[in-house]
């Protein structure tokens, strides 16, 4: 039966053996400490860039906001990754004399964009060999992004200007339109004008028919066939004739009315129409020019960085650590199946080799 584990003689074994442990664990701290030395160092350099809410909306946007816009604002990472920007960096700052490798590679390795999450600040950490060219780097890729943001920003509220300013002058043309097509119509035939004929004829009517009442009447008391009496016929005759043009007019004169009031009306409401609209598209276009540049999030850089004192990389500490740590483990992984290799062969030496060593 196989026995069980010492934990004594594995600690003995252990004891017995420490200076393997020891010397292990001594050659791979010496030796991470000097591949940390020997390793060029890296500078990292953070500019911070505050994303505030846009002027031009609700005030309380500032106060309240939600999750939901936080992680919005991610996008614009997309400014500070920007690769024409980073491009002009790598030109301005000479950063291929450091580092011939490709473009991308070296924006991989050399930047790193990051939102805080939960916050409205954005991040821009740049690591380089040199901690002045980390600095300028950062501060020169923020002060990027916050021109990019404005140009950005600045270019959409022009094209939405020029759109308000076209919609605008199309409502201008309308309503001249409108204007003119009144003009035309109300100086041709008035409604007042058409109004007063209307009246005027109303009253000769009635002057008239009291006229040919009185002859009427005339005629009803004398009905001699004298001279008085045909002249009063042919009076009477006469007004009845003019009543009927009069009548007549009146009719004419009272449908034109009616067509013009009609007519006025549609021109009217076409005038108002064309003035609401003009009015509204010439305040959006006023509305759009001051708020120009206002509608969107403002970016400002709020600290460009300093200067690292202290290298990013290598982390010299982390790595003798690490190594020390690693060493302990695999010698005593090596030990322990030593230990057990040992003991396994202490058990099963063949019987005749153990009775051959008792009779030596």
């Amino acid at each position: 039966m196989q026995d069980s584990f010492d934990v004594f003689e594995y600690i003995d074994f252990l004891r017995a053996r420490w200076k393997f442990g020891a010397s292990v664990c001594g050659v791979a701290i010496a030796a991470a400490l000097a591949t940390g030395i020997l390793l060029p160092k890296q500078y990292t350099a953070t500019a911070t860039i505050l994303i505030d809410p846009p002027a031009g909306g609700d005030p309380r946007i500032a106060t309240a906001v939600s999750p939901v816009y936080l992680e919005s604002l991610k996008t614009y990472e997309l400014l500070a990754t920007n690769d024409q920007l980073f491009v002009r960096a790598a030109g301005q700052f000479h950063l291929h004399n450091q580092d011939a490798s490709p473009i991308e590679s070296l924006k991989q390795r050399v930047l790193k964009v990051d939102k805080l999450r939960d916050t409205r600040a954005l991040q821009i950490s740049v690591t380089l060999p040199e901690p002045k060219t980390a600095q300028a780097v950062a501060q020169f890729i923020a002060e990027g992004a916050v021109e990019l943001s404005l140009t950005g920003g600045k270019e959409g509220d022009e094209g939405l200007i020029e759109d308000a300013g076209k919609t605008a002058e199309s409502a201008k043309m309308r309503l001249n339109e409108a204007e003119t097509a009144w003009q035309k119509v109300a100086g041709a035939h008035s409604t007042d004008v058409l109004r007063s004929e209307v009246f005027a004829a109303s009253d000769l009517k009635s002057r008239i028919e009291e006229q040919l009442l009185d002859e009427q009447a005339t005629l009803a008391g004398n009905r001699a066939q004298d001279h008085d009496a045909v002249t009063a016929r042919a009076r009477a005759a006469f007004l009845e004739q003019r009543i009927g043009e009069l009548t007549l007019a009146i009719d004419q004169k009272s449908a034109a009315l009616a067509q013009q009031n009609a007519n006025e009306e549609g021109l009217q409401a076409v005038l108002k129409s064309a003035r609401t609209a003009y009015e509204a598209a010439s305040q959006r276009l006023a509305d759009l020019r001051i708020n120009l540049g206002s509608r969107t999030e403002r970016l400002r850089v709020i600290d460009p960085s300093i200067i690292p004192q202290r290298p990013s990389s290598p982390n010299v500490p982390l790595i003798v650590i690490g190594s020390g740590a690693l060493a302990l483990f695999l010698s005593l992984g090596y030990l322990t199946i030593s230990f057990s290799l040992t003991r396994g062969q202490r058990r099963y030496d063949p019987p005749l080799r153990i009775a051959s060593h008792a009779g030596d």
